[in-house]
């Protein structure tokens, strides 16, 4: 495989890991019940398909008159105390949606087995060809983050050449697996 190649499957393989946790296709813009009417054997409908039960304790105040048997329909809100419930309301708030891992793609499964093998060897030039594919910035940029999380003293040039070993050592190891 050529060099040109390689740093193809390189660019398509940083896109993919540095994309890899999606977040979930919620759809933001309708509500969670309306998507639930749309399956199949759905008990949701749409407010004029369906009688709103009311909250205000009506048919519990209908029921305590029918068990008195005094006549009357319902017994007064001033009669009967109200129902006891803890409060459960929390503050208005988004739930974060939660990151779903969608992998690496099969045809470049190859150039994540490679990096992993260079991070092996190397981890300091598996660390360049990580930060070169995955991390939009200059190489002047890139090189500084390498520094930081390598310790030591590491420039510009030395990041161009780790990446170019790098580069050459994945293309002679696909040419030699072909």
């Amino acid at each position: 495989m050529q060099r040109e190649d390689v740093k193809e499957a390189l660019r398509a393989w940083g896109h993919a890991t540095a994309n890899r946790f999606a977040l979930t296709r919620a759809d933001r813009t309708r509500h969670v019940l309306s998507n639930l009417r749309d399956l199949p054997a759905s008990k949701h409908k749409p407010a004029e398909e369906r009688d709103l039960v009311r909250r205000d304790g009506r048919s519990r105040r209908m029921y305590m008159a029918g068990k008195l048997k005094l006549g009357m329909r319902e017994v007064p809100l001033w009669a009967c105390d109200p129902i006891r419930a803890a409060n459960d309301a929390d503050r208005p708030h988004d739930n974060p949606e939660a990151a779903v891992d969608q992998g690496i793609p099969d045809d470049l499964r190859w150039i994540d087995d490679a990096v992993r093998r260079i991070e092996r060897q190397s981890p300091l030039r598996g660390l360049v060809v990580r930060t070169e594919f995955t991390i939009s910035a200059s190489q002047k940029r890139k090189a500084d983050m390498v520094e930081e999380t390598y310790g030591g003293k590491f420039t510009k040039d030395m990041y161009r050449r780790e990446l170019d070993k790098a580069i050459e050592l994945i293309a002679w190891e696909s040419s030699r697996a072909a």
